[in-house]
């Protein structure tokens, strides 16, 4: 029976989350644009810097800092305000593992394999301490639920470590990275909204709080003295985004308090994911290293068509934009069929790309230098 003890008490409740939660978002946000003015300095002096070169159409050395800045204000704003349990514990330090692996490559250029063996590791980290992976892909075509069984962990491993190289893969431009994190976090929020279970939202309304300082300032939007993300940066986005989608479409061992279908993590970073996969098979079928750097991504065919770098993202954000609203799309009317769209729309892309003929062969200049974007060389 509902009484009035009863509202008075939801409504202190909510009053307290939502104080909390502002509480928090003002602590990334604030740390986030302190960590820029902190680290730019010291980022020079130790040369964490992006020089200009014959691919690197930049003006002057720019601090590679926008992802310590992203971690500095979520770890505060978490350890300020929320208490430490074992998954957030064991999500932060394989992160901050993460963090540390793309801070070194910043400076020093780590191998391709390198890198991956630390992000396997921070994998298996997160496995072995939390115990959550990916069991099931749920059902997927109608035709019942699909687990995984022993194969779990290891598809896990694989698709984390591949949409940390997506991330890493699409900071080709100014504020692209960092938006597609946003989309990505608005994503949930259509899912959640379907299903009514907001699991983890305040945690990702906190990353994207920490998010904001690092965009207005690298789009020179608050400041001239821009700054990039750096490898750092966009490795621990996409780390952290895929064990919140993972744990978010798993819902626990029985599965009760999933809020997302598995599916739907596609639609969350959908664009990234295609595109990323794309430039991938096209790589692989002229013969050359997944890894290798070329212009193959959207963003370069944009502006090789004539568009500006801005121009450039607002087209991405919409496109990845009207994926996430597809999907919410197809969960309301034929979820068993969402799969299968993402498919025929990956199918699609890639046709198109052949078909407009782009080259993944470097771009050459009039000086005979090669013009190629940096990816994860």
């Amino acid at each position: 029976m509902l009484t009035l003890s009863t509202i008075n008490s939801t409504r202190v409740q909510f009053m307290s989350i939502t104080a909390e939660l502002l509480q928090a978002n003002l602590i990334a946000l604030v740390s986030a644009f302190l960590a820029i003015k902190v680290l730019r300095p010291i980022a020079i002096y130790f040369n964490l810097v992006d020089i200009p070169t014959d691919r690197k159409q930049h003006v002057g050395y720019i601090p590679l800092i926008g992802g310590l800045s992203i971690y500095v204000g979520v770890l505060l704003a978490i350890l300020a305000v929320y208490p430490i349990h074992d998954k957030l514990f064991y999500l932060l330090a394989s992160a901050s593992l993460i963090l540390l692996a793309g801070l070194v490559d910043d400076l020093k250029q780590l191998g391709v394999w390198v890198r991956i063996l630390i992000q396997t590791i921070a994998c298996i980290i997160m496995v072995k301490g939390t115990g959550v992976y990916v069991e099931s892909l749920g059902d997927l075509f109608g035709m019942g639920e699909i687990h995984l069984g022993q194969w779990g962990v290891p598809f896990t491993i694989f698709s984390v470590i591949g949409l940390v190289n997506a991330f890493n893969m699409s900071d080709g431009i100014d504020g692209l990275t960092g938006s597609l994190a946003l989309v990505a976090i608005i994503g949930v929020f259509v899912f959640e909204s379907v299903s009514g279970n907001y699991r983890l939202f305040d945690f990702l309304l906190v990353m994207a709080a920490a998010l904001v300082p690092y965009l207005l300032t690298n789009l020179s939007i608050i400041s001239e003295r821009k700054i990039f993300l750096g490898d750092a940066g966009s490795m621990f986005i996409g780390f952290i985004l895929a064990w919140v989608l993972i744990e978010l479409s798993q819902g626990g061992p029985s599965g009760v308090n999933k809020a997302m279908q598995p599916v739907n993590v596609l639609w969350c970073v959908a664009f990234i994911v295609i595109d990323t996969l794309v430039v991938i098979i096209k790589r692989l079928r002229a013969g050359r290293s997944p890894f290798h750097a070329d212009r193959a991504h959207l963003h370069h065919m944009l502006q090789e068509l004539g568009l500006g770098p801005r121009q450039t993202l607002l087209v991405m954000i919409i496109i990845s934009l009207l994926m996430v609203a597809l999907g919410g799309l197809m969960q309301l009317i034929w979820p068993t069929a969402s799969a299968g769209v993402f498919v025929l729309i990956t199918i699609g892309y890639f046709f198109w790309v052949k078909r407009q003929g782009w080259s993944i062969a470097p771009k050459v200049m009039e000086d005979g230098s090669q013009k190629v974007p940096r990816d994860l060389t």
